[in-house]
Formats: structure tokens, sequence, C-alpha cells
């Protein structure tokens, strides 16, 4: 699944198939003689269509899905794989071999990068290789374009292992992300601020009657997780929790602490029920796919249990830690994984 980053970086690709679109038919038209492609009018058409419209339907999707689902990653794969069966039509008519648009393979190669972990770059990088080989034997360019055919070989695997570094290293910065900076101040597993500096930065939002919403929140289940696996692994799950506090919730937005054991707390400077419900769905997909990167917990689900309230004008700190503990445990009570709100985000329209 995708975070910020990696959706940003689909809209780019997103925008690079229109202007791909947009490149080819400047070539065709433009070119004197139009001796890169050996296909009519109509046929190009054809072609550029249903380039056009797949990337439509993917646009459209990456457009209306929510930033962090399965399904927004799903169809950014399909849009991968649909790339390749266009790119390798592409070089089919435009000369093999000696196709200027041979490079487009490499995009495609890094743009796989962002949608598969290594054994499916892997894998992209055997079928780029295996498109173009195809196209270089239909045209029985082997034996004439030996030097170029090898060259192109050796930068698909070229590019293709770069790719397939990059996704190892994110995949490593993903799961063991640990933050030692400020030690006196953060904890060392998760990389947030410790139990002190909370409860130091909630006397003073308190005193100064700043508006903001409570969030605590634990792991369900989190000590059969510890008996079942041991502590290292219940650990590099906290990790991977605090990992996804820290990513989503940014310094002008709110503060992220490691509270207790496995119970964390957000001080996030927001109100607005329904944009808070949309923000932890955003965590609980990200911390799952990323505990789910585990060889071990592969298979399991992971879940979370939140309590929400916001500051009252009654309220002292002791008053607002108890209405954030009642709404933990009727969240535990209700059946885990879910997210209880208090009564002061009941006049708070959604």
């Amino acid at each position: 699944m995708f975070n910020k980053k990696d959706d940003y970086i689909e809209q780019v690709f997103s925008v690079f198939r229109w202007l791909m679109l947009v490149a080819i038919m400047v070539v065709y038209y433009f070119t004197p003689e139009n001796h890169v492609f050996n296909i009519n009018q109509q046929e190009l058409l054809y072609l550029v269509g249903s380039g056009a419209l797949y990337s439509l339907i993917i646009q459209v999707a990456l457009l209306k899905l929510n930033t962090y689902t399965k399904a927004k990653l799903r169809f950014s794969q399909s849009g991968v794989i649909l790339d390749l069966f266009f790119i390798s039509a592409l070089i089919l008519v435009t000369g093999g071999a000696l196709s200027l648009f041979t490079p487009l393979y490499f995009i495609w190669l890094l743009h796989a990068a962002l949608v598969w972990r290594i054994k499916g770059v892997l894998v992209a990088t055997f079928f780029a290789f295996i498109s173009y080989s195809s196209i270089v034997f239909y045209y029985e360019q082997l034996l004439i374009e030996v030097l170029t055919f090898t060259t192109h070989a050796i930068l698909i695997g070229l590019v293709g292992l770069f790719a397939g570094l990059l996704t190892t290293r994110k995949q490593a910065s993903s799961i063991d992300h640990i933050n030692y900076k400020d030690e006196a101040m953060k904890d060392y597993i998760s990389g947030l601020y410790n139990h002190r500096s909370f409860q130091n930065t909630l006397t003073k939002l308190v005193e100064k009657d700043k508006e903001f919403t409570l969030i605590k929140l634990n792991i369900d289940h989190f000590k059969e997780l510890n008996d079942r696996y041991g502590y290292e692994m219940g650990d590099r799950v906290l990790a991977i929790l605090g990992s996804t506090i820290d990513f989503w919730v940014e310094p002008r937005e709110g503060y992220n602490f490691r509270y207790n054991g496995d119970e964390f707390t957000i001080i996030l400077f927001e109100k607005n029920r329904r944009k808070i419900e949309q923000n932890i769905e955003r965590w609980n997909n990200y911390f799952t796919e990323h505990v789910q990167m585990i060889d071990d917990l592969s298979e399991e689900k992971v879940t979370l249990s939140y309590g929400i309230c916001s500051l009252m004008e009654s309220d002292d700190r002791d008053e607002l830690l108890r209405r954030v503990d009642r709404c933990v445990h009727q969240a535990k009570a209700k059946g885990r994984n879910r997210a209880v709100f208090d009564e002061t985000f009941n006049a708070i329209k959604k």
C-alpha cells in the first residue's frame, strides 16, 4: 500500500503516461516521411486510444481512492502491467531494437519499484527482458543489431537491479525505523517522545486552554503476540507503530508520544470527527501492511483500539486522561479494532 510520498510519485507517473501519448502523436505527425512508425494512421489511433483509455481509468482511480488503501495499490499495479503491454506494442511498431522508445523500459522498471517489493521488481525485470528479446527475434535483428541488443539488455538488467535495491532500502526503512535523536526526551524503541514529554506537553496545553483532541491507542492482544513470538518481535511491532504515527502526524498537525508499554498518545490539533476517522483509517492500513512485511507476521492482522476526546473548559489534565481511558476501555469492550469518541464529539459536525 501507499504512503503519502508514494502517492505523489504515482501521480507523477500518471502524468507521464499522458505526456508519452502526446509525444507519440507528435513523433508520428511531425517526423519527416514518418520513418519511425511502421503502422498507418488508423492503427496508430487504436494504439494511442487504448493507452488513453486505461490511463484515464487509472488516473480517476488515483484521484478518487484514499491515499493509503489496498485498492489504490491494486489499481497502480494494474497500470504498471498495462504499461508493459503498451510499451511492448509501441516498440514493436517502431523498429524493435532500433526503436527510439526503448528507454521506456527503464522508466517502467523504476515505476515497478514503487508498487512491488523486491521479488516483484525482479519478476518485472525478467518480463521486460523477455518482451524486448521477443521483439528483437520477431524482427530477426539479433545478429544484425547485436551491439544494440546487448547494450539494451544489459541496461534493462542493471536498471532492474537498481530498482530492486531501492525497494529493499525502502522496506528496511519502513520496518526498522527508529529515531534516536533527543534520547533524553524520546523513547528508544518507537522513536516518539516519551511519557514524561507527554505529561509536560499536556499540562502546558491544558493550562493555556488550547483546543486539541487527545487520542490514546494501544495494540490489541499485544501480550499474546509477545508470548507467541517473543519480546524482540514485540519491539519491532512497537517500532512500526511509532514509525506509522511519526510519518502520518506532522509536527504542524500535532504531537506523538509512547505513553506506556503498547499504549501511545497523540495530541492532535484537529476537532473534525470525520477527518480524524479518515486519519485513523490511514494509520491502521499503514500499520497493518508494514507489520505484515515481517515474515513471521505476514499472516497476522495486528489491530489497534482508540479512545478519542477533546478538551472541555471544565477539564483539568487528570480528568481529560480519565475520559480518554474510558473511551479506550469501551473500544476494547466492544470487540477491539475500533475507535470510540467521547461525548464532546456529539455536537461536532461530521
